[in-house]
């Protein structure tokens, strides 16, 4: 059995949970802190639909002052793991207005939308909906949206798993910009 072996990068805003999942996935445990990450890079195997991959899982710092360092990596991405936090409108927005016009590469590479940190959805005003998150979704052109927790371990192997699927699969076919035409003006329908 042949080993394909794929790059995802994980994007996303600093706080939002992205080294959480990673280690929610590769170790099954969960960190209880915030430690801000400059880059680090988990290569674990995984069987999927019968067939064997090595997977290069690349967490990037989402601050600023790292742009530079984060970027260099986004040349050998075969997918990205567009991270926002459900709990923060912020890191929702610049999922688009931000991390969309960065990771657009030449040629394109899919990319998975995930929310995190559903287990501190509660209902409030400023806390990101699923119907927002399919939404952009559609509006971006990603392969595919999940969201998850890495506290409670819900949707975590889906993500990844989705990522893999989206090397496999590629860039999808735009869907026609009626059925999104909303979305054309960033966050309007938000």
């Amino acid at each position: 059995m042949t080993t394909r072996i794929f790059n995802i990068v994980v994007v996303g805003d600093g706080a939002v949970g992205k080294t959480c999942l990673l280690h929610a996935y590769t170790d099954k445990s969960f960190r209880n802190f915030y430690e801000p990450t400059i880059y680090d890079k988990e290569s674990i195997e995984m069987i999927l639909d019968g067939q064997k991959y090595t997977i290069q899982l690349h967490d990037t710092a989402g601050q600023e002052e790292y742009d530079k360092i984060r970027q260099q990596f986004y040349k050998r991405a075969d997918c990205f793991l567009l991270c926002y936090s459900i709990d923060n409108r912020v890191s929702f927005e610049n999922a688009l207005n931000k991390w969309v016009p960065e990771i657009k590469t030449d040629p394109p590479v899919p990319i998975v939308l995930l929310g995190t940190k559903l287990d501190n959805r509660k209902g409030k005003n400023n806390e990101v909906s699923t119907g927002e998150g399919d939404r952009l979704k559609r509006a971006i052109n990603a392969n595919s949206f999940v969201e998850c927790s890495a506290k409670d371990n819900c949707n975590v192997e889906l993500a990844i798993e989705e990522s893999v699927r989206a090397c496999l699969m590629g860039v999808p076919v735009p869907e026609p910009e009626d059925n999104w035409a909303c979305c054309k003006d960033a966050l309007r329908c938000f």
